[in-house]
């Protein structure tokens, strides 16, 4: 008899083109996996993969159970979420994912005040570039996500704004830089510049705005700890959200001749439901003040 779970295994190995992955993945055995695969297979009377040059490839029967399983995993997992909050008070994990270079100021305005006004409300919290969590999210990896919206993508998600913001200049408060009132394309040309890892909002955002330009990259990284102290100690620069150093005396933001708004929502996969604990959360979070 069909099994949930080797539905889910089997949407993994589709993802991953891989028992192996697959198998890390889900945290299973690859014997396990591949009994699965198998069980379904012989189960429907028909092939799910071909293996060409050593990774797996839908047939084309595959590719048609593929389709209906995703749709029924999704419209499984509203079931699942509506018959759990007919149960008032339950204990649940919300999985949340957040760029690494807004997690402190994030965490400080939601942890613990969140917790506190929702105790039954577990936050697990991925550190995860926007890009990426919007494929979690289209994924089921992820229940929702805070990040950078842009109008031209994403649309297989819905969002709330949070507030907006913008991209500037920061450098310490005794680098040359610091008494402009504003940074023009030129002055970036030589500057040594620390950049938000590939795979985020942020990394492309800057090198669309500034493709006409020879940016000198020194370094990626997407701690904020890593960030500061090249800015402090090493004479360096970054580009990044304003309110991350507000508070920070040593460093001075200032803003660019080329304008970069953000705009901070929050995401959630498009036509899901929301459960009672999403809709707790992004009620939360797009009331607070920043």
């Amino acid at each position: 008899m069909m099994n949930i779970n080797h539905l889910r295994y089997f949407e993994e190995v589709c993802r991953q083109g891989s028992i192996t992955k697959a198998s890390e993945a889900c945290h299973i055995s690859q014997p396990s996996i591949t009994a699965a695969i198998n069980g379904l297979e012989s189960e429907l009377g028909y092939k799910l993969f071909s293996r060409v040059s050593n990774r797996l490839r839908l047939t084309s029967e595959g590719e048609a159970f593929q389709q209906l399983t995703d749709q029924f995993l999704k419209e499984f997992a509203t079931y699942y979420e509506k018959a759990c909050d007919l149960a008032e008070g339950r204990k649940v994990i919300l999985r949340l994912g957040v760029p690494a270079v807004m997690g402190t100021f994030f965490f400080k305005r939601i942890i613990p005040d969140f917790s506190e006004k929702h105790p039954n409300i577990e936050l697990e919290i991925f550190e995860i570039a926007t890009i990426d969590g919007i494929r979690m999210l289209a994924n089921a990896e992820l229940d929702l996500l805070l990040g950078i919206k842009n109008e031209s993508c994403y649309t297989n998600c819905d969002s709330k704004e949070i507030f907006a913001t913008e991209l500037q200049l920061a450098v310490s408060k005794n680098h040359p830089l610091g008494k402009k009132k504003k940074i023009t394309a030129e002055m970036l040309a030589e500057l040594p510049l620390v950049i938000i890892s590939k795979g985020s909002y942020h990394y492309k955002s800057i090198l669309t705005t500034f493709s006409d330009i020879d940016l000198n990259i020194i370094m990626h990284s997407s701690q904020l700890s890593t960030i500061r102290y090249m800015i402090r100690d090493n004479d360096s620069a970054t580009i990044i959200y304003k309110d991350i150093f507000a508070d920070d005396p040593d460093i001075r933001c200032i803003p660019l001749e080329r304008p970069m708004p953000a705009h901070v929502h929050v995401f959630w996969q498009k036509n899901t439901y929301l459960s009672s604990a999403m809709r707790s959360f992004i009620s939360y979070i797009t009331q607070l003040e920043f």
